[in-house]
């Protein structure tokens, strides 16, 4: 029978209309680390070397890429993106639409497989059936925003797109015996694992299909199991080699492990929690937020309803799968494909560094419309009236869905848009608050209005102050915190005191030392406060030699307690051995304490590492001059002159030497 080609362009422009609204939407959440602030993506072709190669984070953070928890090595997505740029430069609007026909091709695809696999009839009555309901609804459902409608989603739409292909033709071989399907089938299911790694969930669900739906003979289960097993090896193996073994790996930062500090029950009543959110928005998908952050999902124990309740549904769904299949019953086929595809997301195997997310359901959504879509089948093939409430209730869900995702699709605009919106959903959230504020407070170092600079941090504050209260370890907020303080008010202090509270947690936070060392130099000139602040700094990190080294040089410029400027500048020169202005203050102030042999030694490496300061090779001079080297002296008393003849006390200098050695 000649196939209906309708069904076919209806599922593609339906999936390509829902999402037709986000191409003049910008960059969003992880695109930054990504695609745009990536320096492997922003290569262009160049760079598919070292996106095959290292970790998807360390393009951003380098060295840091390990701090999220179990790495990512999710290189296909990523070489797109570099194309992309190669071609296209940095223009989101290009990678909107390309998401948007990944996905559409992806819907049909998931119909064809579909039509094959329940070998339902290409004509006739197709609206009604199975495939193309299970199809529809997958397509409209709001859920997939969340990868759809942000860029760096395109890992789970092409991680779906390979496996359907790499399921539809282990089919053919079923059916067909030909190796050579077995051989695509490898090729496409090895582009879905290097997309994303819960592609491996379906050595479970492809197997399983054919158990339902065909009568295989335990040989062909295992030749169609061989070539994607052989697959996922090749990726892990790779991924091994590449990033390390991540699992296991303890991550002690909230943001990257929302399970810490928890009790094993409560852990899992929260997951539980979790994976009842998951199914609530499966039937109702309101309200969508991009942020399930510590704690916009509370910390709840097994007495709590919302655990024991999804608890109890999910052991229910695990024996009708267990039941269903002994009678190869579609619904629990349907389960399956839920659950399977859910596990390595859930939480339950290992944790993933997040509570959950929409994206997390991205391809679990399918067991949910197969099982939807089975029920509705078989009201439209009953009587009259049954067809009717089946042709009601899909309409109304397609166009509730639709109207979701529509509207879902304008908060992904851009950072500011969709925190904004979401910060007033996951009101809980340390992270939500904080990437708010911190929109804001980009926004405002935008400002040449100081007027208007100041409004919009004034606005950023309170969220900053909401993240606090909820996560008052967060170092992103305490720092952006006390920067409102000093931009707004010069408010050097509070700024400060917010720096020393981000230090006693990260004690080597590159945005606290680098604005201490550049306000506390360039626009600070409060000894007395500087030597409490530095004092401060070292009681959280002593591995660094520049809050000694700014003690001792204040202690020495206020001529005050020379010893312990000597204490600190030599713990200083301990650290940095090499350092030019540690050398140097460290042998003025020995020589203040008439210490003349230390500080000329101290002086004498300085020099050799700075060849022209004029003020070390006069010092030199001086300590030999106290000790009656004259000769010497006035040797280094002329270095210092030839370097700087225009200071007087360099003359002044070679004159008295050369009048004491009779010249």
């Amino acid at each position: 029978m000649k196939q209906n080609k309708i069904p076919y362009y209806i599922l593609f422009a339906i999936s390509a209309a829902l999402y037709l609204n986000t191409i003049p939407n910008h960059y969003a959440i992880d695109d930054k680390m990504i695609i745009y602030k990536n320096i492997y993506t922003q290569k262009g072709v160049s760079g598919i070397g070292d996106i095959l190669t290292k970790d998807a984070m360390a393009g951003m953070f380098g060295d840091d890429s390990n701090s999220v928890a179990g790495g990512r090595y999710r290189p296909l997505s990523m070489i797109s993106f570099a194309i992309e740029h190669e071609m296209f430069g940095a223009n989101p609007h290009i990678s909107h639409l390309i998401n948007l026909l990944l996905y559409a091709i992806s819907v049909v695809i998931l119909y064809r497989l579909l039509l094959h696999l329940f070998r339902e009839q290409k004509a006739g009555r197709w609206y009604a059936g199975v495939a193309f309901l299970s199809a529809l609804i997958f397509a409209v459902h709001p859920l997939h925003t969340d990868a759809v409608a942000n860029i760096k989603g395109r890992d789970e739409i092409m991680c779906f797109l390979f496996v359907l292909l790499a399921w539809e033709q282990s089919l053919r071989y079923v059916e067909v015996q030909k190796l050579r399907h077995l051989l695509v089938a490898f090729g496409w299911f090895l582009l879905a694992v290097f997309s994303k790694e819960t592609a491996i969930t379906f050595l479970f669900v492809i197997p399983i299909s054919f158990y339902f739906f065909r009568n295989a003979h335990i040989k062909t289960y295992f030749k169609i199991f061989l070539p994607i097993v052989m697959a996922s090896a090749l990726y892990m193996i790779v991924r091994l080699s590449v990033i390390g073994n991540t699992f296991g790996q303890e991550i002690t930062e909230l943001m990257n492990n929302p399970f810490l500090g928890m009790s094993f029950a409560e852990r899992y009543a929260t997951v539980f929690y979790t994976l009842g959110i998951y199914l609530k928005l499966l039937f109702f998908p309101h309200p969508l937020t991009w942020d399930y952050y510590p704690y916009h999902i509370p910390v709840i124990g097994f007495s709590d309803i919302r655990a024991l309740l999804p608890l109890f549904i999910y052991v229910v769904l695990g024996v009708i799968a267990v039941v269903g299949t002994f009678r190869k019953s579609p619904y629990a086929f349907a389960i399956w494909v839920y659950l399977a595809t859910l596990s390595i997301t859930s939480n339950l195997l290992f944790s993933i560094g997040a509570f959950m997310s929409e994206r997390f359901v991205y391809m679990s959504l399918l067991g949910f419309c197969l099982a939807l879509a089975f029920a509705v089948n078989r009201y439209f093939l009953s009587t009259a009236l049954r067809r009717k409430i089946a042709f009601v209730f899909l309409g109304v869900l397609v166009l509730a869905f639709s109207v979701r995702t529509v509207a879902r699709n304008f908060n992904w605009k851009d950072n500011l848009t969709l925190f904004g919106h979401d910060v007033n959903i996951s009101v809980n959230s340390a992270k939500g608050n904080s990437s708010y504020a911190s929109e804001l407070y980009s926004l405002a170092e935008q400002q040449t209005d100081t007027a208007e600079r100041n409004r919009i941090l004034k606005q950023a504050i309170p969220y900053f102050e909401k993240a606090l209260s909820i996560y008052p370890s967060y170092t992103e907020s305490l720092i952006r915190l006390g920067n409102c303080y000093y931009i707004m008010h010069g408010d050097y202090k509070t700024m400060f005191a917010y720096y020393l509270k981000a230090l006693s947690v990260d004690p080597e936070s590159s945005d606290v030392w680098g604005n201490s060392i550049g306000v506390m130099v360039n626009n600070v000139n409060d000894p007395q406060y500087e030597i409490f602040y530095w004092t401060e700094v070292i009681k959280r990190n002593t591995r660094r030699f520049e809050p000694f080294f700014f003690v001792g040089e204040h202690y020495r410029l206020l001529g005050q307690q020379p010893d312990s400027a000597v204490y600190y500048l030599s713990k200083a020169a301990a650290i940095a051995p090499n350092n030019f202005d540690v050398l140097k203050s460290l042998g003025i102030v020995y020589g203040s304490v008439n210490e003349f042999d230390k500080a000329r030694d101290n002086l004498l490496k300085a020099v050799t590492i700075k060849t022209d300061d004029a003020e070390c090779f006069r010092y030199i001079g001086l300590t030999y001059g106290v000790q009656g080297d004259d000769a010497k002296a006035l040797e280094y008393f002329e270095k210092a002159y030839a370097i700087n003849p225009n200071d007087e006390q360099n003359l002044n200098n070679v004159i008295l030497a050369r009048k004491r050695l009779g010249l």
